[in-house]
C-alpha cells in the first residue's frame, strides 16, 4: 500500500544535486509530489525535502541511494505518522557541550572552528528534551 513519505537531506551543495535527485526518483519511475530546498546561513548547509507516495520498503531504498551516489551530510525518510511524532533537526552546538547531547539519538555530521554541526532524526519528545538541556548552549536549529 502506498503512503505519503517525505525523505530530507542535508548538502553543501544544492546547484548540480537537485537535478541528481530528480533523476533517482525519475528512474524509479517514482512520482515528486513536493520538492523543497531551504539554506540555513548559520551551518552554511542546504535543506532538501522531497515528497512522494510510494511503500515503505521502497523509501529505505531512496535513501540508501541518496546517501550513497548523491553527496550528503545525512538523509532521512518519513512517512505521514512519523511527521507528527519526528522531527528532523540540524543544529550546531559548542564542542565543549558536546558531552551533553551523548544520550540523544544524533550524529555529528562536521567539525567547524569550535562548534560541532549535528544532525538526526528524533522523537518530539527527546527533541524538547535537547532543547531543555543545551539552554547553556548555543543552540541553533534548523
Amino acid at each position: 500500500m502506498k503512503e505519503k513519505i517525505t525523505v530530507t537531506l542535508f548538502c553543501e551543495k544544492e546547484a548540480t544535486l537537485i537535478s541528481k535527485i530528480i533523476l533517482v526518483f525519475t528512474r524509479k519511475k517514482i512520482k515528486i509530489d513536493h520538492f523543497r530546498v531551504d539554506f540555513c546561513e548559520l551551518t552554511s548547509l542546504y535543506k532538501i525535502r522531497v515528497g512522494y507516495w510510494d511503500n515503505e520498503t521502497n523509501s529505505k531504498t531512496i535513501v540508501a541511494i541518496l546517501e550513497r551516489i548523491i553527496e550528503v551530510f545525512c538523509c532521512f525518510s518519513q512517512n505521514q505518522k512519523e511527521l507528527e511524532t519526528h522531527t528532523i533537526i540540524l543544529f550546531k552546538i559548542p564542542i565543549i557541550h558536546n558531552d551533553q547531547i551523548t544520550q540523544f539519538p544524533i550524529s555529528y555530521l562536521f567539525q567547524e572552528k569550535e562548534h560541532w554541526i549535528c544532525g538526526g532524526k528524533i522523537t518530539n519528545e527527546h527533541f524538547y528534551a535537547l532543547q531543555n538541556t543545551l539552554t547553556q548552549a548555543i543552540l541553533e536549529f534548523n
